[in-house]
């Protein structure tokens, strides 16, 4: 017998966009993270709460090139399981031959379909709009990303281990989880936006993986930073032990795998984190308590009497 959840998950895969240069890019993007930070490297150990303060601007900038080549804004796709998905390329509802409306909805890909606004086709059909349609949207995540999740990240940092002491690294700390929101929630705050059954499923770690990398490379990230934390631990007195450079390669490096897995490889598209309990009842041990009980037997102290 087993519980069911009071809860359940209802967001669909975020989409790639079906042009060429969004498949394209969204391989060279899977690269050009990692090997920034590798170029980084030496400076960051060197003196690592100006560097990364500095290379904010870059990565913020290059997840937000990402999100406007490669995927649909909150706008241009159904992000829920509710009504179905829309077909790509075409509108929420068009016109019959007698003047009425019909639905078009369908399942489309590995999930979440794209769709147009107002229902008119265009030459933007298919790709979540035109290009300018996807700036103003990129620069509110940005805003938002970079003012909701940081504080909530570095709170969990500290819980987790991350240095209260000196308290000259509490920024080092808050600026390690501006990267971490980037990394991981730009392209979430792109696709979802605020929709609170979307956020919901992020917190309970249900975000279906996607074609596009975004929840895998989130996963892969928040991984990574936990299992980066283990050689500062070992006492080798290297200077790249010292806090929180092995954290941000930990969760680069894990943003990687995730993305490489799901964007690449296409691997466990569609499928979700199931944390559900369940309990169990053993049959056979209830039936023969049941028979002990009957048979008037006691079992006392590993002995039966």
């Amino acid at each position: 017998m087993s519980s069911s959840r009071l809860l359940t998950p209802t967001t669909l895969p975020i989409p790639l966009l079906s042009s060429s240069l969004a498949k394209r890019y969204s391989y060279v993007h899977t690269l050009l993270i990692p090997a920034y930070y590798n170029f980084r490297a030496s400076a960051l150990v060197a003196d690592p709460f100006p560097t990364m303060l500095t290379d904010l601007l870059v990565v913020g900038f290059l997840q937000a090139v990402f999100c406007t080549v490669c995927l649909p804004s909150a706008g241009y796709w159904r992000s829920g399981t509710t009504g179905g998905m829309i077909v790509q390329g075409t509108a929420t509802t068009a016109k019959s031959s007698k003047g009425g409306s019909r639905s078009v909805s369908s399942a489309a890909g590995a999930g979440g379909g794209l769709r147009k606004k107002g229902g008119v086709s265009n030459k933007h059909d298919g790709v979540g709009g035109s290009f300018g349609a996807r700036v103003m949207p990129t620069f509110f995540s940005l805003v938002l990303t970079l003012f909701l999740p940081p504080l909530p990240l570095a709170v969990i940092a500290l819980v987790l281990g991350a240095p209260l002491y000196p308290t000259t690294l509490l920024p080092t700390t808050l600026v390690l989880a501006a990267h971490v929101s980037l990394l991981g929630f730009l392209p979430i705050f792109y696709t979802h936006g605020v929709s609170s059954p979307a956020w919901r499923d992020v917190a309970a770690a249900w975000l279906p993986f996607d074609e596009a990398g975004v929840w895998a490379a989130t996963v892969g990230g928040m991984v990574g930073g936990w299992i980066g934390a283990v050689p500062m631990a070992l006492d080798w007195d290297r200077e790249w032990q010292k806090w929180p450079c092995t954290v941000l390669w930990g969760v680069v490096a894990g943003w990687a795998v995730g993305r490489v897995l799901t964007n690449v490889l296409r691997l466990g598209i569609g499928r979700r984190i199931n944390l559900s309990e369940h309990e169990e009842k053993n049959e056979d041990i209830a039936a023969g308590g049941v028979a002990a009980a009957a048979s008037g037997k006691m079992i006392v102290d590993g002995k039966i009497d």
